[in-house]
């Protein structure tokens, strides 16, 4: 990996640690799945920050939104594959990774989502492209499909996507309980808390993921930017009956114009068969089931993951 820029850090020796010590792991996990990648910052208008991005391949771009508590970087093993055969971007959404920190708790999500994509096009000078999202991401590439259709050349949810269903399954515990966000997040900056929410939740065999990877999700969480982020979005997101009204989008399913593949495991956050009614509620949808497989394709069928969206590619 080329790194081509660095990013202003605030004060103090620990800050300074946890950036270059994920800065290290994050080259060591592209070289390990032999992504050859340059890493950037650019600048957004909206919102106004820095956005860090991985970038790799030649071709017709491609755009990952990474989900939760990630970083650009998990998509490594998609990545891999697809460099050969497209021009691969992933960011760190704001308040992760190597971007900005950001505060979640004064926004409009879903205008956010929207107009940081948009923004994020225009940084990277894209008039269009495709937008692949897996779970908060697909939130945030749905909502741009919604708000800028121009923009948006083809949708890829990889597994469930925030918004789609009311159901969010065993996280509206998290998110509804006052204080289990904060009490949930606590202590997940340890391998064995990796592992147990990756084989738990995830329905992810650990034993599949090599230890570099957790030990790259570590340093992410120690993060300054990181710090508390996802245990103030959360709430954002659900109550204990479910999803909140504004953050649904399945009532503006049938406007989005771009063709749409919706990939889902059968063992992911939701039932398959709510991936394959968000599907059918698309007019470009299509739909593809993922037997014994959850909620990161990417991390434990690639290739199949990859073969799926070059398909889709081709076909539209």
């Amino acid at each position: 990996m080329t790194t081509t820029t660095t990013r202003n850090q605030p004060d103090g020796e620990a800050a300074s640690a946890a950036i270059a010590r994920f800065t290290d792991l994050q080259a060591k996990l592209l070289d390990y799945y032999g992504v050859r990648a340059t890493s950037r910052l650019v600048q957004l208008a909206r919102p106004a920050m820095r956005a860090h991005v991985l970038e790799a391949g030649e071709g017709e771009p491609i755009i990952f939104v990474h989900g939760g508590d990630g970083e650009a970087v998990n998509w490594s093993p998609l990545l891999a594959v697809l460099q050969d055969h497209a021009h691969v971007y992933a960011v760190d959404r704001p308040g992760f990774g190597l971007s900005d920190a950001f505060d979640y708790r004064t926004v409009d999500l879903r205008t956010h989502a929207s107009d940081f994509m948009e923004s994020l096009l225009d940084a990277l000078g894209l008039e269009t492209a495709t937008l692949v999202g897996g779970s908060m991401g697909g939130f945030f590439v749905l909502n741009a499909a919604i708000a800028h259709p121009e923009r948006v050349h083809r949708v890829v949810l990889v597994g469930y996507a925030v918004g789609t269903t009311r159901d969010v399954g065993g996280m509206a515990k998290i998110c509804g309980t006052p204080g289990a966000a904060e009490a949930f997040m606590t202590g997940r900056d340890t391998m064995e808390a990796q592992k147990s929410q990756y084989r738990d939740m995830f329905q992810t065999d650990p034993t599949i993921v090599p230890e570099l990877f957790f030990e790259t999700r570590i340093a992410g969480l120690r993060l300054p930017s990181e710090q508390g982020t996802w245990a103030t979005l959360l709430p954002r997101l659900a109550t204990l009956e479910g999803l909140r009204p504004e953050i649904y989008l399945g009532d503006e399913l049938p406007s989005i114009q771009a063709p749409t593949l919706v990939m889902w495991g059968e063992n992911d956050l939701t039932a398959a068969a709510a991936g394959a009614a968000v599907a059918t509620q698309i007019p470009g949808g299509r739909f593809a089931y993922l037997e014994g497989v959850g909620h990161f394709p990417f991390l434990e069928v690639p290739e199949l993951t990859a073969d799926h969206i070059l398909e889709f590619v081709r076909e539209t």
